[in-house]
């Protein structure tokens, strides 16, 4: 089974190299389900973060409220670190972001990949 869009997951992200993230870590799946029902065997992503920011780092930074979709903390998504990753690595599904976060960070894909 391929990783579902707009779900979050554990991702086993090691080994950390320069200033992609590391560990096993909570990641958005941005990557429609589609591409995953074509066998594909990786699956893109966006990895999150409890350090976040104060005030606005948009389109760099979401936040995702502690409580959605399973997290414990707030989380910031991290738009600038786009990863595509291996399916076998993804372990816990968290849950699905809601609606309105969903047209956030899709928003900020557009205009951090000048999209727009």
């Amino acid at each position: 089974m391929a990783p579902e869009r707009w779900h979050v997951y554990v991702v086993d992200l090691e080994p950390r190299v320069g200033t992609k993230p590391g560990k096993q870590r909570p990641c958005l799946v941005v990557q429609p389900s589609e591409f995953g029902d074509a066998g594909l065997l990786s699956t893109v992503v966006l990895p999150l973060t409890t350090k976040t920011t104060r005030g606005d780092a948009y389109p760099l930074r979401v936040r995702i409220p502690r409580n959605a979709c399973g997290l414990t903390r707030d989380s910031d998504v991290l738009v600038d670190q786009i990863l595509a990753w291996d399916n076998e690595l993804f372990g816990r599904d968290l849950g699905v972001i809601p609606d309105a976060l969903q047209d956030e960070v899709r928003k900020a894909l557009l205009e951090f990949l000048d999209l727009v």
